[in-house]
């Protein structure tokens, strides 16, 4: 995200920078890869090893409801948002530049809620177990 220019605009796309267009990407890259590994291995694990809830075989849907009663997770609604978010920018190039902006743009400010949401599971990790980095 240090790399990639705030606010963006559709000139940054215009001029078509190589060194933006790799930081594009690797921003593209690894949210979607994080929120992917949070939601399919780090919310499970985190079930079953802090909260000792049996959801080896559960949907994530249903650890998501578990983290949202126990209040790790603000909102499994807004979770789901930012499943589409990752979806979306899995096909980004279908957007036009415009709509590309507002995408990245939203998904920079949900880079933070994430940052939130992990460190609210370290916090309750370290008390219950020792330290958990992620």
């Amino acid at each position: 995200m240090a790399r990639c220019p705030r606010p963006l605009t559709v000139d940054h796309f215009a001029t078509r920078d190589p060194a933006l267009i790799a930081a594009l990407d690797q921003f593209a890259y690894r949210f979607v890869k994080l929120q992917d590994v949070i939601s399919v291995q780090l919310f499970r694990r985190f079930a079953l090893d802090v909260l000792h809830e049996p959801v080896e075989s559960l949907p994530v849907i249903d650890i998501l409801n578990l983290l949202e009663r126990y209040r790790y997770l603000p909102s499994v609604s807004r979770w789901q948002e930012i499943r589409e978010m990752r979806n979306q920018i899995t096909h980004e190039y279908r957007l036009d530049p415009g709509e590309l902006i507002m995408t990245l743009e939203i998904a920079f400010r949900m880079v933070s809620e994430i940052s939130e949401i992990l460190d609210g599971l370290n916090e309750r990790r370290r008390r219950s177990c020792g330290s958990y980095s992620r």
